[in-house]
């Protein structure tokens, strides 16, 4: 039985990827031919053409706070992601999500790619990515897996094969051909997150 609050897992969206693998991120480098770039946060829409958005663990009463922007760095913008995650009143989570539906589908087909890819930084532990597909219908039906981040921007690659279920469990398996969302999430912890994302897609 989880220890974690009933009110938490009402209050949760999204999924993640158990397991990273990083390797240092050089500025020249580009992209495999393979991948499926969903930002760059460039423009104001992804790839998709959808917009991010953000949630906190206040939708249940929590009481965790973030700013969520784009800025820009040396001329390249990345999404940073920051706020004060609190555990406080069954709390627990700040979260930047993009749903990944486009052309009138409600999902994404992400079966010809082996994993989600960033290109990230971050000062401290405690962030994680969370995949939902369409047979999530619960807030707290999601997959995840912690983001080995440090305050060097680095490429991270999370194969999907290290996807587990969420905190609270779900009633199928990781189905790629339905991928929903995506997201960058501070979660599980108290303490002041700051991470920041030049790019994401899947490779």
């Amino acid at each position: 039985m989880s220890t974690y609050p009933k009110t938490l897992m009402i209050g949760l969206v999204a999924v993640a990827i158990l397991g990273t693998t990083c390797v240092t991120f050089s500025p020249n480098s580009e992209a495999p031919m393979s991948s499926f770039l969903l930002d760059d946060f460039t423009s104001s829409r992804s790839k998709l053409g959808n917009s991010w958005q953000g949630y906190t663990d206040r939708v249940m009463g929590g009481l965790s706070d973030m700013t969520m922007a784009r800025e820009s760095e040396g001329g390249i913008p990345h999404l940073a992601l920051a706020g004060e995650v609190s555990l406080k009143n069954n709390g627990g989570f700040i979260q930047a999500e993009l749903r990944l539906a486009q052309d009138g589908k409600s999902s994404f087909d992400a079966r010809n790619y082996k994993g989600v890819r960033l290109l990230a930084r971050a000062e401290s532990e405690g962030y994680y990515l969370f995949l939902r597909t369409s047979k999530n219908f619960f807030p707290w039906s999601f997959y995840m897996a912690p983001l080995a981040v440090t305050g060097e921007w680095q490429e991270v690659r999370v194969p999907f094969s290290r996807f587990t279920k969420g905190d609270f469990g779900a009633f199928f398996s990781l189905d790629l051909a339905e991928l929903a969302s995506v997201a960058v999430v501070a979660y599980k912890r108290e303490f002041s997150a700051k991470i920041d994302v030049r790019e994401i897609g899947f490779y």
